[in-house]
C-alpha cells in the first residue's frame, strides 16, 4: 500500500490556496486623513483667505503634522477643524466585480466614536478605489482607525492607524 500522505498535504495545500485567491481580490492599500476648515483663519483677514470649506493639503495622520489644539486653528492647521475626513485606499488585485465590504472603526480612549460599513465593487485589475468616511468632533484626542475589507463576510485585508490629535493650554 502507498503512502498517501504526501498527496493529501498538496491537495489540501492547493484548495486553500485556491479559496485563500478567491477571497483576495484586493486588499486595503492605505489610510490617510484630512483637517476639513469649517471656517477661515484669524491668521489671515485677508479677501483671499479661502482655507474655509477646504481639507488640509497633509495627510494628517503620517506623525508630520502637528495636531496640537487643531480645534482653534493652532499647530500645522491652516484654520480651526472639528471635523476629520478619512480616506481608505483599496487597491484590487485582478480583475473582479465582486461585491466588498470596508468596515470602519473610530475610536478614541477605547470608546467607539464611529463603525460604518460600505459596500462596493472595484472593476478593474490594479485599480484603486477609495471610500470617505467623515469624523466630527475631532481634534483633542488621540483617534485609532481599523479598516477591515470583507469579502463575503470573511476579513482578507485589515489596517490600523492613529490620528495623535492632542490640547491644552
Amino acid at each position: 500500500m502507498r503512502n498517501k500522505g504526501p498527496t493529501i498535504i498538496l491537495f489540501l495545500v492547493f484548495n486553500t490556496l485556491t479559496i485563500a485567491s478567491a477571497f483576495a481580490q484586493s486588499k486595503i492599500s492605505g489610510i490617510e486623513a484630512k483637517l476639513f476648515y469649517n471656517q477661515k483663519s484669524d491668521q489671515d483677514k485677508s479677501a483671499t483667505d479661502t482655507v474655509s470649506g477646504t481639507f488640509s493639503k497633509e495627510d494628517i495622520s503620517s506623525g508630520k503634522f502637528a495636531l496640537w489644539n487643531a480645534i482653534g486653528g493652532a499647530g500645522d492647521a491652516e484654520g480651526p477643524s472639528d471635523q476629520t475626513i478619512v480616506i481608505v485606499s483599496i487597491k484590487s488585485m485582478n480583475y473582479s466585480n465582486k461585491l466588498q465590504t470596508i468596515r470602519f472603526t473610530a475610536k478614541a480612549r477605547g470608546k467607539t466614536l464611529k463603525q460604518e460599513s460600505q459596500n462596493f465593487s472595484v472593476i478593474g485589475d490594479n485599480v484603486t478605489y477609495k471610500v470617505l468616511f467623515l469624523l466630527n468632533d475631532t481634534g483633542c484626542e488621540k483617534i485609532d482607525i481599523t479598516a477591515d475589507l470583507l469579502v463575503k463576510m470573511k476579513t482578507v485585508s485589515t489596517m490600523r492607524k492613529s490620528i495623535q490629535f492632542e490640547c491644552g493650554e
